[in-house]
């Protein structure tokens, strides 16, 4: 991807966080692309009964929205649009993705353990699981009008290099510095060879497009505790993950690691799902931690 065409941002009862609005201003304005707004009248989480009818309720938000967008196109000389749909909220949003074909969602995130920091995680989360593009999730203690310190963490599972070309976008219009993280598991038998190969594949096409990054491998068994660490150590304004997928004989899932780092994060997590499609290596060299060099010595480590 080089670049987006179409960002959705919902927006709840025409009161956004600042933050979230403010970072997807910023790309708009990186990548001269539309917005879109769109608010959602979802009867069951309405705290009262609409004064109006239903019909006549969704004409008076259209207009609310359509006027927030008027007013962030003037302000921000962007191409900015909104609209209103009733219906639950998840499969609202996941409508509206699709009808606009949007290349990113950005959505409000809440740090801690109320209902709304639930309810605002679990929305993000099941978007991600259901729509058709990646899903930018914003915490709302804070406001980010930049992306210096981009954590890139790297993991041996299918598709971990899909979101490259959103990294290498977001990296190159900030002139922000890339932390690849590298993590496998020290006690268990891994294809460290598949690990190794995204490694040296990542550093050529990061070498290639001049992208200013370093390579940190970490040996542990605690992946999100780990991503959130290093989060904080190096003082990462955005983090950019893969959405582990599982399987089972009937369909694909995906894993909790998204869900826990959506859940936990303090800064704008950008999760994006690998291609399910993608074909798979027809063998798996293994590899268990101290018994032979497993090559990353190429690397540096």
């Amino acid at each position: 991807m080089d670049a987006l065409s179409v960002i959705l941002v919902p927006v709840n009862h025409l009161s956004p966080t600042l933050n979230t609005l403010d970072v997807a201003m910023l790309l708009c304005y990186q990548q001269r692309t539309t917005i879109h707004l769109v608010c959602i009248l979802d009867p069951d989480r309405m705290e009262h009964s609409p004064v109006y009818g239903l019909d006549e309720s969704i004409g008076i938000e259209t207009e609310k929205i359509q006027t927030l967008a008027t007013r962030m196109a003037q302000k921000y000389q962007i191409n900015c649009t909104g609209s209103c749909r009733m219906g639950p909220t998840i499969d609202e949003l996941v409508a509206a993705a699709n009808e606009i074909s949007a290349d990113l969602v950005i959505m409000d995130t809440h740090i801690g353990s109320d209902t709304r920091a639930f309810r605002l995680n679990s929305d993000a989360y099941n978007v991600l699981k259901a729509g058709p593009c990646p899903v930018l999730t914003v915490p709302d203690q804070q406001r980010w009008t930049s992306f210096r310190h981009i954590l890139f963490p790297v993991r041996p599972v299918t598709g971990a290099l899909n979101k490259y070309e959103f990294a290498r976008m977001i990296s190159v219009n900030n002139d922000a510095q890339l932390t690849v993280l590298a993590m496998a598991a020290p006690d268990e038998v891994i294809s460290i060879r598949e690990l190794q190969d995204e490694l040296l594949t990542l550093n050529s096409k990061l070498n290639q497009d001049e992208v200013k990054h370093t390579v940190l491998f970490h040996p542990t068994d605690q992946i999100m505790e780990t991503v959130l660490e290093k989060a904080a150590e190096l003082t990462a304004d955005l983090l950019i993950i893969t959405a582990g997928l599982g399987t089972t004989p009937s369909n694909f899932h995906i894993g909790p690691f998204s869900q826990q780092i959506i859940h936990n994060a303090r800064v704008p997590v950008l999760s994006i799902r690998p291609d399910i499609h993608a074909e798979q290596p027809k063998s798996t060299p293994f590899w268990k931690y101290g018994l032979s060099d497993p090559g990353l010595t190429t690397l540096g480590f």
